[in-house]
C-alpha cells in the first residue's frame, strides 16, 4: 500500500533543511538553485476526518551573494522641499544623506532627482552616477506647499522614460507633511500610482518625517508597488534619517532575485485562500503569488489554506519562477507538501513549528487589525473579545516556542489600550 505520509519540513526557525522521515531518509530534498531555495510542508501531516481545512506552506530562502556582482541600480530620489522641511535641518539632512547614497553607487548605476513644493522640478534626469549630480542636490532650497502627487509621478516618469528590465529600479519619496496641492485624496492618488507602476518591477520606498505626516497615505503609496517592492519608513526624529536610508539602500544593493512568482496547485479539494498580499485565484485549485524582489539571505513564506472536501489526501505543489539578479537568467524550482486524512495518526501528529508560527503570526496580525476596527467604532468590548480569543488560541498551540512572543504582541489590558485609541 502506498505510504501517504507527507513530506516533512524542518521545524527550526533558523534553517529550513528537510528532515528525515520515519525510514531515516528524506522524501523531498530541497532544490537548490543559484540564488533561491524552495521547500514545502504541511502544518500537520495527518488530520481528522472532521477537519474541514488544512494549512500547507512553502518557504523561499535566498543565499548570500558569495562575491557575485550585484546588478546595476537605477534610483530616483523625490524630495519634498516645501517650507516646513527647513525646520530641524530636515532638508539639509536629507540632502546630506542623498549625497551619501550617491557615493555608494557605481559608475554603471544611474541616479535621478525630482524635488517639489507646490511646483515640481526635475533637477537631474536619470544619468550615470559619475556625473556631477551632487551639485543638483546641494542646490535645493525650501519653498512653498506640498504637491506630493506631482513629485511622485515625475519621479516614476523618469524611470518609465528609460526602461531597463535587467536593472534594479526604485523611487525614494521623502516628505514631512500632508499632500495639500495636486491630488490630495488617498484613493485616486493610489489608483494613479498603481497605474504608473503596472507592468514594471519598480520599487517604491516612502520616508515620512515628523509626527504630523500622513502615515496611512505613505504606507499605501509604498504598498502600491506590490509585495516585496516597497517599504514605508517613519522618521520620528531627524537623526534617524541616515539609518532609514542605509536600510533601504542596503536592500536595493543586495537584491538576489527579481520578478519572483510562485504558482500554487492543489491535487484535490479546493484552495480556500493564500495568505499573501497580491495572491490571485486562477481557479479552485490554482493560485499565483507575485513576491517582487527577494534580498540576499531573506526568507519568504506562502501559506495556503485548503478545503479537503472529503478527499483522502491532498498534495499541494509550489512552482517558483524568478530572474537571478546576478546573471539575468530565468530560474525555476518546485516543491510539494501533502496532508492525509487518518483519525489514528492525527492524534499523534506533531505540528511543523515553522508553519504553525507563520500561521499564528498572521492570525495575530488579523486579530490586532480587527480589534482596532472595533475600537474605531467605539466597541471596546468587541476589541476585548477579539484579543482574548486570539490569546486563547495561541495558548492552545502545541508548539511551545511559538506562544511567548505572540502573546507579548497582544495588549495585556485590551480595554485600556483600545479605549485610548478610540479617544484619539
Amino acid at each position: 500500500m502506498e505510504d501517504r505520509t507527507p513530506r516533512p519540513y524542518a521545524s527550526s526557525d533558523e534553517d529550513f533543511e528537510m528532515v528525515a522521515n520515519a525510514n531515516g531518509t528524506s522524501d523531498a530534498t530541497p532544490q537548490p538553485t543559484d540564488t533561491l531555495t524552495l521547500t514545502a510542508a504541511a502544518e500537520l501531516s495527518h488530520v481528522s476526518p472532521t477537519d474541514a481545512r488544512a494549512t500547507l506552506a512553502c518557504n523561499i530562502t535566498a543565499a548570500a551573494s558569495e562575491g557575485k556582482r550585484r546588478p546595476d541600480v537605477d534610483v530616483v530620489v523625490v524630495m519634498d522641499r516645501s517650507g516646513s522641511m527647513e525646520a530641524e535641518r530636515k532638508l539639509e539632512l536629507c540632502k546630506e544623506t542623498t549625497e551619501l547614497l550617491i557615493e555608494q553607487l557605481r559608475p554603471s548605476d544611474r541616479f535621478g532627482l525630482v524635488s517639489f513644493d507646490h511646483r515640481v522640478k526635475t533637477n537631474t534626469a536619470l544619468v550615470s552616477a559619475t556625473s556631477d549630480v551632487t551639485r543638483a542636490v546641494k542646490s535645493l532650497r525650501p519653498g512653498g506647499t506640498t504637491n506630493l502627487s506631482g513629485g511622485l509621478f515625475a519621479g516614476l516618469g523618469l524611470l518609465s522614460a528609460a526602461p531597463a528590465a535587467e536593472r534594479i529600479r526604485a523611487v525614494l519619496l521623502l516628505t514631512d507633511g500632508l499632500a495639500n496641492a495636486g491630488i490630495t485624496e488617498e484613493q485616486p492618488l493610489i489608483a494613479a500610482t498603481k497605474s504608473l507602476l503596472d507592468g514594471t518591477a519598480t520599487g517604491l520606498y516612502t520616508f515620512g518625517y515628523g509626527s504630523d505626516h500622513n502615515a496611512s497615505l505613505l504606507q499605501s503609496i509604498a504598498g502600491a508597488a506590490g509585495d516585496g517592492k516597497g517599504s514605508y519608513y517613519f522618521i520620528e526624529t531627524a537623526e534617524k534619517v541616515v539609518g532609514a536610508f542605509a536600510d533601504c539602500l542596503g536592500g536595493l544593493l543586495s537584491v538576489a532575485a527579481q520578478n519572483v512568482v510562485v504558482e500554487v496547485r492543489a491535487s484535490a479539494g479546493r484552495i480556500a485562500r493564500v495568505r499573501r498580499e497580491g495572491a490571485t485565484r486562477v481557479d479552485d485549485r490554482t493560485w499565483t503569488v507575485p513576491l517582487g524582489d527577494v534580498f540576499e539571505e531573506e526568507q519568504r513564506d506562502v501559506l495556503v489554506e485548503v478545503e479537503l472536501l472529503g478527499s483522502a489526501s491532498v498534495e499541494v505543489s509550489f512552482a517558483l519562477r524568478y530572474v537571478d539578479a546576478a546573471n539575468g537568467r530565468v530560474s525555476h524550482a518546485t516543491a510539494t507538501a501533502s496532508v492525509a486524512v487518518d483519525e489514528a495518526k492525527a492524534q499523534t501528529a506533531t505540528p511543523d513549528a515553522h508553519v504553525t508560527e507563520q500561521r499564528a503570526r498572521l492570525d495575530t496580525a488579523d486579530a490586532l487589525l480587527s480589534a482596532r476596527e472595533c475600537a474605531d467604532r467605539r466597541d471596546i468590548a468587541g476589541a476585548r473579545r477579539v484579543l482574548e480569543s486570539q490569546k486563547a488560541k495561541i495558548a492552545a498551540l502545541k508548539v511551545a516556542a511559538v506562544t511567548g512572543g505572540l502573546v507579548e504582541r497582544l495588549p495585556p489590558d485590551p480595554a485600556g489600550v483600545f479605549e485610548g485609541l478610540a479617544n484619539e
